[in-house]
């Protein structure tokens, strides 16, 4: 059956997204208090080829002003119904109250697979980043890291034709450092984020959600645990 084959990427979903929520501080560790804004975007050219991108404005702690913009473009190539790989460019500017700004560039690419279980919307994402990361103050650092994502989105009120209405969202993401982690935070875990929200599927083209983003950074002496209220857009076309 096709909800037996499925199941085991599902459990992984949901226990990576319960160990999340229980991350160990053996360290000393911050709290902050942000907000993120996020519009995703997917443009298909054909059945083969696509544009995907996102655009996101984080602000620093207690809202104090914005902190980041990422810009994050990138070419789909739809290699069979549910799967695509991508290769994109990511630019992130950091915006600091009390020191330089800095510039991140990054090369990624990426396996997605997206499938059903049911009425239940699953993606599962492998990406790797190459990281050009420029540090006012310091020696410029490139670094390689893998990042896996798992999403699952639970229609309230719909059947298999759902195309509008409300939705509860269930998301997680582990960062590892494969290379330079001692120019970084020295250690192979980087950070996770989880996530929970609330959405409305406006029509079968937009997605609009707002929910909260607990993101736990692993520190060289002192980890930080960022408690984000995010927004986010979903928009898809076709040509």
């Amino acid at each position: 059956m096709r909800l037996h084959y499925r199941s085991p990427l599902l459990a992984s979903a949901v226990m990576m997204l319960a160990g999340s929520l229980t991350t160990p501080t053996a360290q000393a560790t911050d709290t902050q208090q942000t907000g993120w804004a996020a519009w995703f975007n997917g443009y298909r050219f054909n059945d083969q080829l696509g544009l995907i991108s996102d655009i996101q404005l984080r602000s620093r702690d207690e809202w104090a002003g914005p902190r980041n913009l990422l810009i994050r473009p990138g070419l789909s190539w739809f290699v069979a119904p549910g799967h695509s790989l991508t290769l994109g460019y990511a630019y992130i500017g950091t915006f600091n109250a009390d020191a330089p700004d800095a510039i991140e560039h990054r090369i990624w690419q990426q396996y997605l697979s997206t499938y059903r279980i049911e009425q239940l919307r699953v993606s599962q994402r492998l990406r790797l980043e190459e990281r050009f990361i420029g540090r006012p103050n310091a020696t410029d650092v490139q670094s390689l890291r893998l990042r896996w994502f798992s999403r699952l989105v639970l229609p309230i009120d719909g059947g298999s034709d759902w195309v509008s209405g409300p939705f509860v969202a269930l998301q997680n993401e582990a960062f590892v450092n494969l290379s330079n982690r001692d120019d970084l935070n020295g250690q192979f875990f980087d950070q996770n984020r989880a996530y929970v929200a609330f959405g409305w599927r406006l029509n079968a083209h937009a997605d609009i959600e707002i929910g909260y983003l607990n993101q736990y950074l692993n520190g060289r002496s002192r980890d930080t645990v960022n408690h984000v209220l995010q927004v986010a857009l979903y928009t898809n076309f076709r040509r």
